[in-house]
Formats: C-alpha cells, sequence, structure tokens
C-alpha cells in the first residue's frame, strides 16, 4: 500500500495552478497526491462560518465551503489535532467537522469528548488499501484539550522546566536557559491505549502528532526536536503504530526508523493559502518573530510517499517549494537537492546511517 503523507494545510480556494499531470519544475505538485492508495494532510485551519476567535496569537479560519475542495485534491483523511483548530470555538470545531463529513473527507482527533477525540477511524482508499488513523496534539492553548464534559481535541500536554548553568549566565549575561520537556505520563498512557485499540480497527496504524516547535521560536542549540518528540515518538511505535505523521513547525525535521515504525518529526508545509487571520493587539507575536517564520524553510518542504504493509514501512521524499501565494510547485534540481540534502544532515543526527539519494529514496 502506497501513503502520501503532507503537512500543514490551509485551503481558501481553488489553486490557482492546474493540476494537469506535468511535473517538470514550476508546475503544480498536487498531482503527487493522487499517486498513491490513501493521502493524509494536517488540516491548520478550521473550517467554519460561525464562532468567535479565540484570544490567541495566530488565530485562522476559511469558510466550510472549502471541505470539497480537500476531497476534489484527492484527500482521503486529515487530521484535525492542531493547535488552530478550536481558533474559533467549539462551534467552529463542530462546523469543521461537519464540513468535513458533508464532504465525504474522514477525519480524526476532535471529538464531542475525550474519548471520541481519541478514537481511530478507518481510512480505506483505493484497492483494498486500510489503515486506523489517530491525531494527536502536544501544542495545546488552554482549553482547547477535550476532556470527559468538554468538547475538544486529543491531547498530550508537555510539562516543561527551564535549566540554566549560574556560573555561565554570569560569563554569558543573556543566555537563554535549555529547555526541559517530558510528556505528561497520564496522556502517553491514554494515546498507547488508544493506538492498541487502533490495532483492532485495521492492520496498519498510523498516528499524526501536532508537536515540536517552529524554527523562529527555537534557538539553534536547542533543535530542531524539542526533548519530549523522540522518547514519545518512540512509544507510540511500540505501542503499535507503524507510521508517525509530525507537523506544526512548519519546516522539514528529520525522519528516523524505529523498530518496524517510521517517525517523520515534521512533514513541513504544503498548501498554505493567506487567510483571515484575527489577534487581538497586544497578543500578537513580536514582528521580528513573524519576519523569520517566513524565512526559506516555511516554503521548501516534501511530499511523504510512504510504502506501508510489506516489512518495516518504506519511505521516498518528493521535494516541493511553496509560492509566494502558498501552493505547493516542484522546485528546480538545486532546490530539490538542497531540501533532501537538509533532511539528511537532520535525520544522521539520529541516526548516522541516514541515507536519502538523488530520487528521494531514504535508507535506514
Amino acid at each position: 500500500m502506497k501513503l502520501i503523507a503532507v503537512g500543514d494545510m490551509v485551503v481558501a480556494r481553488r489553486p490557482a495552478v492546474a493540476l494537469g499531470g506535468d511535473l517538470s519544475p514550476g508546475t503544480s505538485a498536487l498531482p503527487l497526491l493522487r499517486d498513491a492508495d490513501l493521502t493524509i494532510g494536517n488540516l491548520e485551519v478550521p473550517l467554519t462560518d460561525t464562532g468567535y476567535p479565540a484570544e490567541k496569537p495566530v488565530v485562522f479560519r476559511v469558510g466550510g465551503d472549502m471541505a470539497p475542495e480537500l476531497a476534489r485534491l484527492g484527500f482521503d483523511g486529515c487530521s484535525l489535532a492542531t493547535n488552530h483548530a478550536l481558533d474559533y470555538g467549539i462551534d467552529g470545531l463542530r462546523g469543521t467537522r461537519a464540513a468535513l463529513d458533508a464532504a465525504g473527507v474522514t477525519h480524526a482527533g476532535a471529538g464531542e469528548d475525550l474519548d471520541e477525540a481519541l478514537r481511530a477511524v478507518r481510512l480505506t482508499g483505493r484497492g483494498r488499501a486500510e489503515v486506523a488513523f489517530l491525531s494527536l496534539c502536544c501544542a495545546l492553548p488552554p482549553g482547547f484539550n477535550a476532556t470527559s464534559h468538554r468538547p475538544g481535541i486529543a491531547p498530550v500536554r508537555i510539562e516543561q522546566s527551564y535549566e540554566f548553568d549560574g556560573v555561565l549566565v554570569e560569563e554569558q549575561p543573556g543566555t537563554v536557559p535549555y529547555v526541559r520537556t517530558t510528556a505528561r505520563e497520564a496522556d502517553v498512557v491514554r494515546a498507547e491505549e488508544a493506538v492498541r485499540r487502533a490495532g483492532e480497527l485495521a492492520a496498519t496504524v498510523v498516528v499524526a502528532v501536532h508537536w515540536g516547535v517552529p524554527w523562529c521560536y527555537l534557538p539553534s542549540n536547542q533543535g530542531p526536536l524539542a526533548e519530549y518528540q523522540q522518547p514519545l515518538g518512540r512509544r507510540l511505535v511500540d505501542a503499535g503504530a507503524d507510521l508517525v505523521i509530525g507537523h506544526h513547525p512548519h519546516c522539514l525535521h528529520p525522519v528516523e526508523r524505529y523498530g518496524d515504525g517510521l517517525i517523520l518529526y515534521s512533514t513541513g508545509n504544503f498548501l498554505f493559502h493567506p487567510c483571515e487571520e484575527v489577534a487581538p493587539a497586544d497578543r500578537r507575536p513580536p514582528s521580528r518573530y513573524k519576519q523569520r517564520i517566513f524565512d526559506r524553510p516555511w516554503f521548501e518542504s516534501a511530499v511523504f510517499e510512504v510504502t506501508l504493509g510489506d516489512g518495516p514501512p518504506r519511505l521516498r521524499l518528493h521535494p516541493v517549494e511553496l509560492t509566494a501565494e502558498g501552493e505547493p510547485v516542484i522546485p528546480p534540481a538545486p532546490t530539490a537537492r538542497r531540501i533532501l540534502r537538509q533532511v539528511e544532515e537532520a535525520s544522521q543526527e539520529l541516526a548516522p546511517a541516514t541515507r536519502v539519494d538523488g530520487d528521494g529514496r531514504v535508507r535506514f
């Protein structure tokens, strides 16, 4: 079974670049979505015309009429457990789910209570392709997580502490403290149980996780992964996940083969249209962060082709580049080589034997 996974998506209109079938530099990368038995993306925006904006630095939404566009592009399923899922409250979340249901796009990671948010869904694609799909979120604005009495998204909450060397900060004033992070044990145990239950739904289990830190917020001496990510990803694989798909940092991060599972730490952006963006003036991030987030890593990404079902998952990367309008196109050869090289170098920090060939095939 061939599964295509892509990262963060904000679909605010029908893509301007025609689908076509040509995959030469400068043409749309969207045809890559159709060369698969199953296609999964991360929905980074509520699809709703109702609700009120949350008080947080960045608030997105597009209309519910964009859900059919996701189906037209070929998406079989999408993850909803993100830091934007409740940007327009519970009403906005319910509107998103209803719009996707009406369009025939299966979704995971949100529900009327915690049990529903954690429940896996079955994705069926071309041929006999079938997976159990879950969606979890570690990047949790206050009140976004589902509870036994409140709608929301499936949480894995992160505990943080800050460590500094007293002698070093005397000698180097302004040094950034080291951020220690661990996933809350009760949440991880619940996630492991959800993965094990998913294994009863389908032979192959895929878990999407909204986690990590965008590069503009993370000091270079602490990146690219937050401390909690590798232990959490590996525990999900140990519980039965065949594939863990990460997103949230808006850039590409390492890939790792662990046991018989595959962890994609961040799949970057894929289709990210400008859309309605609202935030209280006193909650907007400093302008220097906004300037940095639209550096090159925002625009250089990949489509992740994963072959599942016969031994450990196999991975091939198809480099893509976002246009100024946020649409994915095939990049020129030098850009494609740079994207593949960056993923290889980052992945070798986790496993030195990792290689990414010129055609994007990854060898572990």
